[in-house]
């Protein structure tokens, strides 16, 4: 199994309660601005949220370059991987 298969579930669980949305509208394709209704504000607060979960770091850098869902759970996923990794 992938880790992001491993972790999409986490993910999902985590962002649906964050954001106060129904977890079948978290689709890979879904748009966390446009379909999603998240601000800036709180996509900082999620990525917080998600730091603590996984204990990973989320750089500004890297959020900025996330579009969708599907972007989030990867660079999760990713970030997870490489703390497994340096362990």
């Amino acid at each position: 199994m992938s880790e992001t298969n491993a972790t999409e579930p986490r993910v999902r669980s985590v962002v649906a309660l964050h954001l106060d949305v129904d977890p079948s509208r978290l689709q890979p394709e879904a748009r966390l601005g446009e379909d999603l209704c998240v601000d800036s504000l709180a996509a900082i607060d999620m990525a917080m949220v998600l730091e603590d979960e996984f204990d990973i770091a989320l750089p500004e850098e890297v959020l900025g370059c996330v579009r969708t869902y599907g972007d989030v759970v990867s660079l999760v996923a990713e970030r997870v991987e490489r703390r497994m990794q340096e362990a």
